[in-house]
C-alpha cells in the first residue's frame, strides 16, 4: 500500500510546494498553509492504487488516504521546519486537510493540503520568518521553484519580502546523495543538507 513514510535513498518523488502565511493586525503569525503537488508518475501510481487498497470510491478512498498521510506526518513534524528570530515552533496537527486530484492539462496530479493555526502567536515584526519543508532522508525533493509559490496575507500598511534561498553544498555530498539507493539506512538528515530556506520579513509601513 502507496503512502507517505521516511524511506532511505536519494530522490525518487519530487513535490512542489506552495506556502501560504496569515498575519493579524498586530504583526503575529497566526496561520501557516502549504499544498504538496506529487510528481505525475507517483499521482499516477496512487491514484490506480487508492480504491483498490481502501476497497472504497476513489472520494471516500482519498479522505482515507489523506488521513494516513497526515498521522504518519506528525512524528516528522510535518516534514517542515518553521521559526521566527530564534525561536522555532512545532507545528501543531492541522485543523484542515485533502488530499484530491487536480488536472493540469491532459494530466492529474495529486495534492496534499495542509492548513494549521498556530498558537501561540509569532511576532513576526522585526523579526525573521524561516521555513524549510524536506524529507529528512532526501528520499522525496521538496521545493518551492518560485517566490510566486509562497503567499503571505498580510494586513493593510504592512510590506512584506520573501525569498527561497538555496543552500551551499559540497561536491562530495551531491555525490554521494546520488550514488545512494533506496535499500541504504544511513541517509537520515541528508534531506536538511539539501532543503530551500524560505526567509520572510514583514514590518509596517511608516
Amino acid at each position: 500500500m502507496t503512502t507517505i513514510q521516511v524511506c532511505n535513498a536519494h530522490p525518487h518523488n519530487w513535490v512542489t510546494v506552495r506556502s501560504e502565511f496569515e498575519l493579524n493586525d498586530s504583526g503575529h503569525l497566526v496561520t501557516a498553509s502549504q499544498v504538496w503537488r506529487f510528481d505525475f508518475f507517483y499521482s499516477a501510481i496512487l491514484i490506480a492504487e487508492l480504491a483498490n487498497d481502501w476497497q472504497q470510491p476513489l472520494p471516500k478512498a482519498l479522505e482515507l488516504e489523506a488521513r494516513r498521510m497526515v498521522t504518519n506526518l506528525k512524528s516528522y513534524g510535518y516534514f517542515s521546519v518553521l521559526s521566527i528570530g530564534d525561536r522555532d515552533m512545532a507545528l501543531p496537527i492541522p485543523d484542515r486537510y485533502r488530499l484530491q486530484v487536480v488536472k493540469d492539462g491532459e494530466q492529474e496530479f495529486l495534492e496534499l493540503s495542509m492548513h494549521f493555526q498556530l498558537n501561540p502567536h509569532l511576532l513576526l515584526k522585526g523579526n525573521e520568518l524561516i521555513w524549510l519543508v524536506f524529507d529528512p532522508t532526501y528520499y522525496i525533493a521538496y521545493s518551492h521553484e518560485s517566490v510566486s509559490n509562497i503567499e503571505i496575507r498580510h494586513p493593510t500598511g504592512w510590506q512584506c519580502s520573501k525569498q527561497i534561498r538555496m543552500p551551499e553544498i559540497q561536491e562530495e555530498l551531491i555525490a554521494y546523495a546520488f550514488s545512494l539507493d533506496r535499500t541504504q539506512r544511513d541517509t537520515d538528515g541528508l534531506g536538511e543538507a539539501f532543503a530551500e530556506k524560505i526567509v520572510i520579513r514583514c514590518e509596517p509601513q511608516s
